[in-house]
């Protein structure tokens, strides 16, 4: 069996092959809505606490329903990125770095792989079992399932993202 952290590196780097990225899209540029999470679609759960969220982006072994999380992240100075930072971890993006480096220093685990767009996002959480990435509403579609955050969606009052 191929390791998690393998198949998942394996598989960015068989996308980023296989997809051409232009500049204006290399950070999902163009979407419009609220950030949502995204899961596979056989993801065991419909749901995640903003606190296990949190946790799992900041290097915390987070398990939801025997299934352990995997995330993905956009690269730094993207606007989901900044917003998805500012939102759930409560820091811009000076402080993300300087946490990752004294994560780093301490012999921790590193952060969250970084994608190149929404695309990719999509398309990874869909193929890896576990994998838990962002994307703005409008750039979801189909083939992953959209996680409730404390129990609400992008339309509900009160939705942290």
């Amino acid at each position: 069996m191929i390791p998690r952290r393998t198949l998942l590196t394996s598989c960015m780097f068989l996308f980023a092959a296989v997809t051409a990225v232009t500049p204006d899209e290399s950070y999902g540029a163009g979407g419009v809505g609220p950030l949502v999470l995204v899961v596979s679609k056989s993801f065991p759960a419909d749901g995640i606490s903003f606190g296990d969220l949190k946790r799992a982006y900041m290097g915390g072994r987070i398990m939801v329903n025997g299934k352990q999380l995997i995330p993905v992240t956009y690269p730094k100075g993207s606007p989901e990125r900044i917003a998805f930072d500012e939102a759930v971890l409560g820091m811009g993006p000076e402080q993300v770095g300087l946490y990752w480096i004294d994560r780093k220093i301490r012999g921790q685990s590193g952060p969250p792989k970084d994608v190149p767009n929404a695309a990719t996002v999509v398309w990874i959480v869909g193929k890896v079992e576990g994998a838990i990435g962002f994307v703005r509403a409008s750039a979801a579609g189909d083939d992953v399932k959209i996680l409730r955050v404390d129990g609400k969606l992008p339309s509900d009052p009160g939705y942290r993202l």
